[in-house]
């Protein structure tokens, strides 16, 4: 059983990150007298301790929290037991600081407790998680040029379901840093949640020109006041307007971050297709096969890849060619893309840290992963090399989407280059020949090959060597650099 704070989605911030987050609210302050500062959510004080330690008066201090079982930090400074989420407000703040609750929409029944409300209030920049609902009533409570610095879930950065929120961000404030906090960092608090601190200062009416924003990678420890010069980068908040679904990109080389301003041409004007076969129950539905031995009515179904599985692998699963009859009969069997069926495409890993692609063999089926197909098919191996290349992987997965899950959408935002005659043949032929050396053996190693392919993609981006650097270096850990 979790505890009341887990199923709250409370977790005690380290000490450290603390004394960082009000160091930096702080210098983001004209002065500290004077001030009003909120903690919206205060669970054990830690932020409001950590202000009186830094000279703050406990009249320029206020924390509400929703659970009456919390103490109040302090005596003497303005305490409320109240939801931060239902307070009226406006422009009372100058600052606000604080970690709030990380809990999706599928885990707290706040969501549906408060669903009129939520919708009425929060509808326009999406409700999917606690921590952005805190986030947007935040900013409406900072007075204009007031300032906030929280530590929350860094879902919010590139999932498409933060597109709006993103938008919002970029509108009504200037971001002045992002910090991708340790991994680990609540690990001692038993959650294995990756966070960013994000400082934000409140737009006024006066037009602003495009600022400059601080953004540091992952960090290993808790350095936050000297993080290792390479993780550090400047840029314009301007870029993050110019991505798609204003992604936010954190650390990532301006000579691939161009191939994503808009316009561009991408992935999705060349690759067709998406999922497939929802079974719903692949339990009941699909068979494995593992004495080798197939009955001729089982169709192979393809449904997710793995690292392992790149370039080519012999199918897992199978279906049972009378899959068309479970579509009337079982309401959760849903299909998509049927026009695809049967035909030779390039199947794509979906779940996982890694992110691989695999070669779809003609007469095969398709799950909920993506499954792409190119409009000429004589592309094929060019796409399946590009998509096995370490630049894609690296701008799908530290680019595109950091989360776990890869949906064709993102794949087909992937930034085309439309490559030379002679280099398209080269990654043709590599494919090919990694192809039948894996259909003789899946244990072959394709380092070499694999090399091949990723200098030729450089070359056809334009990549840098210095790029390239970084590139390999995710591509090497991604579980501990994303």
């Amino acid at each position: 059983m979790f505890s009341p704070q887990r199923t709250m989605g409370q977790y005690t911030t380290p000490k450290e990150t603390v004394h960082y987050m009000t160091r930096k609210l702080l210098s983001e302050l004209p002065t500290k007298s004077n001030m009003k500062i909120l903690d919206p959510a205060t669970g054990d004080g830690i932020f409001i301790h950590t202000l009186l330690e830094e000279g703050l008066s406990t009249e320029n201090l206020y924390a509400f929290d929703i659970d009456r079982k919390t103490a109040a930090p302090h005596p003497d400074i303005h305490f409320y037991y109240e939801d931060f989420l239902k307070v009226d407000q406006p422009g009372k703040y100058d600052a606000i600081i604080g970690n709030p609750p990380y809990k999706s929409k599928r885990q707290s029944p706040y969501f549906s407790e408060n669903r009129e409300r939520i919708q009425r209030d929060f509808g326009k920049v999406g409700i999917h998680n606690l921590y952005s609902l805190f986030i947007h009533k935040g900013i409406q409570c900072l007075k204009p040029g007031g300032v906030m610095t929280m530590i929350v879930q860094d879902s919010f950065l590139t999932n498409i379901y933060y597109k709006s929120f993103r938008e919002f961000l970029l509108k009504e404030t200037e971001i002045k840093e992002i910090v991708l906090a340790p991994r680990r960092l609540f690990h001692k608090g038993k959650a294995d949640v990756r966070t960013a601190i994000i400082t934000l200062k409140k737009r006024g009416m006066e037009a602003v020109p495009s600022t400059e924003m601080r953004l540091v990678d992952r960090l290993k420890e808790q350095d936050y006041d000297h993080p290792p010069e390479h993780l550090i980068q400047y840029l314009s908040q301007r870029t993050f307007e110019q991505m798609p679904a204003n992604n936010f990109t954190i650390n990532v080389p301006e000579d691939i971050l161009k191939h994503f301003e808009t316009p561009h041409r991408t992935l999705g004007s060349v690759l067709k297709g998406g999922t497939g076969i929802s079974t719903g129950d692949d339990r009941f539905f699909l068979r494995s096969f593992k004495d080798g031995h197939v009955p001729p009515e089982w169709i192979p179904f393809y449904k997710n890849g793995g690292r392992k599985d790149a370039w080519y692998y012999e199918p897992k699963y199978y279906i049972h060619k009378n899959w068309p009859d479970y579509v009337e009969r079982n309401t959760s069997f849903t299909v998509r893309n049927r026009s695809y069926f049967y035909q030779r495409g390039i199947t794509c890993s979906s779940m996982g840290v890694d992110f691989s692609a695999a070669l779809l063999p003609e007469g095969s089926l398709f799950g909920v992963n993506a499954n792409l197909f190119p409009e000429h098919e004589e592309d094929l191996y060019y796409f399946l090399s590009l998509l096995n290349s370490k630049l894609i992987k690296y701008m799908v997965r530290k680019v595109l989407n950091r989360t776990n899950m890869i949906t064709s959408g993102y794949i087909k935002k992937i930034p085309y280059i439309e490559p030379a005659p002679l280099q398209k043949q080269v990654m043709i032929e590599t494919a090919r020949s990694i192809v039948d050396k894996k259909k003789e053996d899946p244990s072959f190693q394709t380092d070499e090959w694999q090399s091949l392919v990723d200098q030729t993609v450089y070359e056809i981006y334009g990549i840098s060597s210095s790029s390239r650097s970084k590139v390999h270096d995710f591509c090497h850990d991604i579980m501990e650099k994303i």
